[in-house]
């Protein structure tokens, strides 16, 4: 995430390089499928609101979290397309909560929170991040899609109620 206050605090009092002690192992962002129900401008992962031939099955993403448990992943973040999109999405959150990633984070267009929330919130996830590009109307134009805005802040709302780091 980009926070430009932080960035320009950096350019005038640089944070000392932090030593590394012990091997460096990478935050992963597994994009679990490319099915979205939005039409943003700036997509990089083609997505649509259709099914993908060729996504992993059910039985195969639950291999992956366990290959990346194995591989001693610490962070998971769980993307997409729009992650709730995906038929059994929070079957697999489950999962990952259970395999106790140091740290599970779900990044969506905040669209199907509000109407998610109790999941979302009892999987416990330790971070919701949620898109926006610009208020009503903008946002709106970037995610082709009229009222995204005010379901993904609806979503914001449902997360801050129940408690959910968003």
């Amino acid at each position: 995430m980009f926070r430009l206050t932080q960035y320009m605090h950096e350019l005038i009092t640089p944070t000392p390089v932090r030593r590394r002690t012990g091997p460096v192992k990478p935050v992963v962002i597994w994009n679990l499928t490319r099915r979205c129900n939005l039409r943003c401008r700036h997509c990089y992962t083609t997505s649509a609101d259709v099914p993908f031939p060729g996504e992993l099955t059910h039985e195969q993403a639950i291999g992956v979290l366990d290959d990346l448990k194995a591989f001693g992943i610490p962070a998971l973040i769980l993307s997409g397309g729009e992650p709730l999109s995906r038929f059994d999405f929070f079957e697999l959150a489950e999962r990952a909560k259970e395999l106790n990633f140091r740290h599970l984070s779900l990044s969506t267009n905040g669209t199907r929170i509000a109407k998610n929330i109790d999941r979302i919130a009892d999987i416990g996830f330790d971070y919701v991040g949620i898109s926006l590009d610009g208020l009503g109307a903008k946002n709106d134009w970037f995610r082709g899609v009229e009222g995204a805005f005010v379901e993904a802040l609806d979503g914001v709302r449902a997360c801050k109620a129940k408690g959910v780091k968003v």
